[in-house]
């Protein structure tokens, strides 16, 4: 049984993908239900680049996504999850940047929030989990009124840790 569960944040330094057009919560939704995924196209978005051409690996606007680094470690745990991708093209130096590529998730939520923790406004101040909801699970997707929420396992979220992610954190979370 798997006792120590994390939360994937963004980080207070992260910075997305600087410069996309058209990349609106109009296209992708902030919460992903599977009426939105289904939706959903494989896509491109173009952007201007800025700096370097070093981007986040996990974006948390307009939706939740993560590189093309990280796609066989969601699929390997959870090989339900449902993919699709965006690739990011810079419109101005095509062939003299990076590409990124992305991709949206979509997993089923569950009701896996404990009445013990802390909600304002309906965003997770404080995150307690049932245990019982967690069974047979390594990734959970929960959805608040006004949160995405994604939870990894101990094993989990150490896979995701050795790929030296750049833009997040995790933030050990209680379970009851």
């Amino acid at each position: 049984m798997k006792s120590e569960w994390f939360w994937l944040k963004k980080a207070e330094d992260a910075s997305g993908i600087p410069g996309t057009k058209d990349f609106t919560s109009v296209r992708y939704p902030y919460l992903m239900n599977k009426t939105s995924f289904d939706e959903l196209e494989d896509d491109v978005v173009f952007y201007t680049s800025q700096g370097e051409g070093v981007y986040d690996d996990f974006l948390f606007e307009p939706t939740f996504m993560f590189s093309e680094r990280f796609e066989s470690i969601f699929t390997h745990l959870e090989p339900k999850i449902c993919l699709k991708y965006v690739h990011f093209v810079d419109k101005e130096k095509q062939d003299k940047v990076p590409v990124p590529l992305y991709y949206t998730p979509y997993f089923p939520c569950k009701e896996a929030v404990h009445d013990s923790s802390k909600i304002v406004l309906g965003k997770a101040k404080e995150l307690v989990l049932k245990k019982e909801e967690l069974n047979d699970s390594r990734i959970v997707h929960i959805h608040l009124p006004a949160d995405d929420i994604w939870v990894f396992s101990l094993e989990a979220a150490e896979c995701i840790l050795r790929r030296a992610p750049m833009g997040i954190i995790f933030r050990e979370v209680r379970c009851l």
